[in-house]
């Protein structure tokens, strides 16, 4: 079973960004219907309050994904999940810095590096403080 949870991790991790990237493409959905109509040009909304919203959740689910990504990889590890968590957010940074290179895309890199140190921070915080707490109980 421990080494079920090895090999599911990089999948899992995989499913996390898909699932984070479908739920982004469901709230652009949303948010495009309440577009008007006339304002509407071959598909797009040029709205003047869209382009604002569009900027928004794309920086919000840069960040949703790099916080499910990195949790889900923290909750399917069988061990060493602090390390784990660390690992994953390391390599996520490397990607997005590439992907901030090469698209120009900061805003998205700050978001993602935002969601992604503070989910970290909060799983190995909440692992160090349940860790003291059964060491001052023995």
């Amino acid at each position: 079973m421990r080494a079920l949870r090895w090999i599911l991790l990089p999948i899992v991790c995989i499913a996390a960004w898909l699932a984070a990237l479908f739920a982004g493409i469901l709230a652009h959905s949303i948010a495009e219907s309440f577009c008007p109509a006339e304002q509407m040009i071959s598909g797009m909304c040029v709205a003047p309050w869209f382009e604002t919203l569009h900027t928004w959740l794309i920086h919000f689910f840069s960040a949703f994904a790099a916080a499910l990504i990195i949790s889900s990889a923290y909750f399917i590890a069988p061990a060493a999940r602090p390390l784990i968590a660390w690992i994953v957010f390391g390599a996520g940074a490397a990607y997005a810095l590439w992907l901030a290179v090469v698209a120009s895309a900061w805003g998205e890199f700050v978001a993602a590096g935002a969601g992604g140190l503070a989910t970290v921070l909060l799983l190995t915080r909440r692992w160090n403080s349940s860790n003291r707490v059964a060491t001052q109980r023995a």
